[in-house]
This record gives C-alpha cells, structure tokens and sequence, in this order.
C-alpha cells in the first residue's frame, strides 16, 4: 500500500512510518519536524516557519500550502498526526482536497485538542494538563482563533474513515463518536537506542527535561525534586535541562539513572520511551485507567501525578532502594522492545485501517 502519514509529534509518525516500511508498505512523512525537536526523517514539509513579518507568516502558513497539494494525492491511506495540522483556517480545504484524491483518511489524537479540553471540563479526566494553566484554557474559550479550531476540529472527526487516539485521556475526549477505533500505543524504534546497564555509581543521577512546563505539570516536579535534594544531598544529583533538540537531549539522557517525565497526564509519552530505551527508571503518567486502555496489569513506569508529596514518595522509594533501580532499568527496556515495538504499532495502523481490527 501507499501511505501518507502527515505532521509529527514527538518521533511519533517517524517510527510509525520506519514500522510499515519494514512490512513492506511504501510510506512518506510530511511533516515540519515537530519545529524545535527538529526530528529528521520527513520526505515532505508541510509548510514552510522561516517567517519575517506576519505578512510573510500569513503567505507561508495560509496562501502557499494551497498552491502545493498534489504532492499529498494518490495515496491509499492518508493519516493526520491530531485533527487540525494546518491553520484552522485553511485545514478544512486541505483536508477535502486530500481526501477527494485518497483511498481512505484517518486521524490520530496525540496533542492537545478541544474534545479533550471539554471531557476535563465535564470532570471526566480529574487532573490534567489544564490545570494551572489558565493561558491554555483561555485558548479554548476566548482566543480569537478557538471558534475556527472547534470548528475544523469536529468537520475532521466527522468526515475522516477513523479516529485513532494514542493515549486513555485522548478516547475519554472522543469516546461517543461513532468512527472511534482501538487506541493504540505509540511506536517506538527502541533498536536505534543503545541500551546500558542503568548502574548507580556514586550518586544517582535524577533528570527532568523542562519542555512545555505547564503541561508537564514541571513546578511540582522541580518542588519535588529541590525536597529531594535537600533530604539526600550526599545521595542524588539533579539535571534540569530546557529545550534541546532530541540528539542533544538523548546525550544528557544518557548519563541519567532516573528520569521525571511528566506528572499531569494519565499516560507517558515519546519522552518516557526514549528514557525506558536507555534502561532508565522513567517516572511518568501510568494511571490504572491507562494501564486499562491497553489492556496492562502493570508497566515498569512509576506513575505520577501533580502533588508534590507524592512525586517525593516515588523518588524516596527510588532512592531507598538503589539496588534495584539496575533491574528496573532493564525491565523498562524489554518492556519498550515489546510493547511499543515500531513494527507490531505499525501492524495494529493496518489493521484498524484496512478493518481487520
């Protein structure tokens, strides 16, 4: 089959993309990157961010990807990274045009969007990324672009063949539509990671990559992290890095026994997994409403949530029980050879795809 994955997030589509290749499927990516992470891999750029005024921004991310759509025709399964890729304001006309020329159109759910925003609303989450942010929720209610988004969001989600989300919270969003399949988990190429015996030598080393702190839920885990490092000065060592693209981030991973994810979220992300590749302790989402969605008893992620206590309380038992934290290390490994395996991912797309789920 010909297959068009378009936007990224995280390495998400990337993986997803190097899966259906190794089954044989011709398969191209276009995306941007995923903008500062700069992940490589794309054939196609969707449009262009070198932007010198808001005159040249407008042309380059309304007028000019109009005039180059043919490149995005002809495929037999076309899948969007979240609902809206485009401006909401020209999203729509993408969309038909993609679809008038396509086989068949899918979307997965792996950012933010508004059917998310109205089942936290609705009290169906509990916690999560909203809270504390109310910069994020104005965006949904009072942005002078949150109309245009509600709006090209719900023609996606009632006009595409299916929607695919990648997490428990994603589904809970979208859970009355009738075109709702499978959330699937998040491909991942773990054979490209080098795997090193997590070993504790000396100080065990604790980072959390500052990346989109309200969403991360990053204030209580850097409160969390200072209790930390005020009860065992003589025991820990803490990294906190800001934004670097992802080989520069992996490179400071590496020297990492435990990493802290992200505490607001229900699941872990790409992030996580590129930690429990490593052989790290990954401290993240892994909620038992998650760990329900993908049918798991258990997973080797420490879950999390934003209360400071209670990120103290897994981090104490981390580092009351170092011994361990080797053997924890190798069993995240195996569990992101397995479960997150690129090419089992990939045939899980083809099979919600082709309807054979």
């Amino acid at each position: 089959m010909k297959i068009l994955l378009m936007g990224e997030f995280s390495g998400f589509h990337t993986a997803l993309k190097h899966g259906l290749e190794e089954l044989g499927h011709e398969c191209v990516l276009a995306s941007n990157g995923d903008n500062w992470k700069k992940i490589e891999g794309s054939n196609l750029r969707l449009f262009r961010t070198d932007f010198k005024n808001p005159i040249d921004k407008g042309y380059k991310l309304v007028v000019e990807p109009l005039f180059g759509l043919r490149k995005f025709y002809g495929f037999d399964i076309v899948q969007y990274v979240n609902p809206i890729i485009y401006s909401p304001y020209i999203n729509k006309i993408v969309f038909d045009k993609i679809r008038q020329h396509s086989s068949k159109i899918f979307t997965a759910i792996s950012g933010d969007c508004h059917s998310l925003f109205q089942a936290y609303k609705k009290g169906e989450l509990g916690y999560y990324i909203y809270d504390d942010n109310p910069e994020l929720c104005s965006s949904y209610i009072n942005d002078k672009h949150a109309k245009a988004r509600i709006i090209q969001e719900e023609y996606t989600y009632n006009h595409v063949d299916g929607i695919i989300p990648v997490m428990y919270e994603y589904a809970v969003g979208v859970k009355e539509r009738t075109n709702l399949l499978p959330t699937i988990p998040l491909p991942f190429e773990s054979d490209k990671i080098a795997y090193k015996e997590n070993k504790v030598n000396g100080k065990i080393v604790i980072m959390h990559g500052v990346i989109r702190e309200k969403y991360k839920g990053t204030a209580y885990i850097l409160q969390a992290l200072d209790i930390i490092k005020q009860r065992y000065p003589n025991d820990v060592e803490i990294i906190v890095d800001g934004k670097l693209p992802l080989n520069e981030y992996l490179k400071v991973l590496q020297r990492t026994n435990i990493l802290v994810d992200q505490c607001k979220e229900h699941g872990w992300s790409m992030n996580a997994c590129h930690g429990m590749a490593q052989g790290k302790v990954v401290l993240s989402g892994a909620s038992r409403n998650t760990l329900k969605e993908f049918g798991l008893s258990s997973s080797p992620v420490f879950h999390i949530k934003p209360d400071v206590n209670q990120i103290v309380s897994q981090l104490e038992y981390l580092i009351e029980n170092k011994d361990n934290i080797e053997e924890f290390g190798y069993k995240s490994r195996k569990f992101v050879e397995t479960f997150h395996n690129h090419r089992r991912i990939a045939q899980l797309y083809l099979d919600n795809w082709l309807g054979d789920k």
